[in-house]
Parts: C-alpha cells; structure tokens; sequence
C-alpha cells in the first residue's frame, strides 16, 4: 500500500488491502481504485461492474461475470455501463502488469504471457464504477468495470483471439480521466491504445491456472518461462 500512496501523490489515505502476485477477475476480489467523485482518496470496489439496477443478488451474480471488462466503444450504449459513462463515474486501476493468453491451432494450445509497462513499475488502466444496494439485506456494493480498446501491435499478436487490450492511461492524462467535465468525445478519444514500445512482454508458466496454488505461495508466478516449441508455431 505505501508504494500506491508514492505512486500517487494526492491520495490522502491507504485503505485496508493486501496485494496478491496474481488476480483472477473471478475472484472478484475488492481492490484500490481511485474514482473522479472522490480523486484524493483510494477506495476499495469489487472487480465486476453491478449496475444500480440490477434486481437481486441472483441477478446480481449473473451480471459481475459479463462485466469484468468493458469496451470503451460501447460504454454510452451498454446497458451495464451507459448510466456509469453519462454520470462520469470513471476511475484509476492501480495495476503492475496483466495476463494475456496466446492461442494457436483453433484455440487448442495456448501460452499465457504477463504485460508490464517498460517505464512504470505502477500504472493506471482507465474503469468505471458502480454503486448497487441489495435490497433484501440494505447491503451496498461498489464495483468496476476495466475497460478495454482494439490492440495494438503487440497485443495484436499475443491476444490473438480477441485482439484487444486494456485501456492504459499515459501518468500525464490521469487527471484528465477523473475530470468530471469530459464530453463522450474526451472520454472516447483517452481510451486509445497505448503505443506498444512502451509495453513489454514475454511468457510464464502456466501454472498461473492451477487453482490448488495458493498464489501468496508463488512470489515468482509472473517469472519469465520458456516454451522451446513456441519458435515452430511462430514459423
């Protein structure tokens, strides 16, 4: 938590948050972001964006698991995500680096690789959020949606399924993002690819899937590994 209070020099006050080496969106665990309603303090949301209305913790359950991410081309017609979009509830992700995975032979093989960014070792991915009240417990949730734009080149080539990539915001647009007066165009127009130079990737293990790993064991999940046979399928 102290590295995210340097990192982000007008945040005021940590939030109780124990960092994991590597998060599976299914988890829907509660993490640190920062949000354009309240842009100098971290509050923690659930990943898994709930619109304020959805009906029931059925219902609710059912949602989180499509909303994980969001495409930003989409997010001002998107029933999940147009009220959040039209109401400027946009937020920073904290994030050291993501998981992508690379398919070949019709999605019968695939490699997992892990993306940082070559000159920030914390940097941000650009969210909305959500606030939903279950109304048979009075329970609120806060929650967030990451949101996602075609890739770029070297997104391109690893997450060849799908060919899209999280949205990264440059340190300097940061505020931009939190600025409540941003027309849908401003809003549109940050949600470009970053340039992939500044990215950096390469392949580890894939025991990022075993789910009998307690990843808090596994301090070198995001170590670099090899995969000899991956040379011939590039050929």
């Amino acid at each position: 938590m102290e590295e995210l209070l340097v990192r982000y020099e007008n945040i005021l006050d940590a939030v109780p948050f124990s960092p994991t080496y590597y998060e599976n969106g299914f988890d829907f665990r509660a993490s640190p972001v920062i949000t354009a309603q309240h842009p100098n303090a971290f509050q923690l949301m659930q990943w898994g964006l709930i619109p304020w209305w959805t009906k029931s913790a059925t219902d609710a359950g059912q949602i989180r698991m499509r909303t994980l991410n969001g495409i930003s081309e989409e997010i001002f017609e998107k029933p999940a995500f147009k009220d959040a979009a039209r109401d400027g509830k946009r937020c920073l992700i904290p994030c050291t680096g993501f998981f992508e995975w690379r398919w070949f032979k019709g999605g019968k093989v695939k490699y997992p690789y892990f993306i940082h960014h070559s000159q920030e070792k914390i940097f941000s991915l650009a969210g909305l959020w959500s606030s939903w009240t279950d109304k048979t417990t009075g329970e609120m949730r806060d929650t967030y949606t990451v949101l996602t734009t075609r890739a770029n080149p070297l997104l391109e080539k690893i997450h060849n399924s799908k060919k899209r990539m999280p949205v990264i915001l440059a340190r300097e647009y940061e505020k931009d993002w939190l600025n409540p007066n941003l027309t849908r165009d401003d809003v549109l127009a940050l949600c470009e690819p970053i340039d992939d130079k500044l990215l950096e990737a390469y392949t580890i293990s894939k025991l990022i899937t075993d789910r009998k790993i307690d990843n808090k064991d596994v301090p070198d999940i995001c170590r670099k590994f090899e995969y000899p046979e991956l040379a011939l399928l590039d050929g």
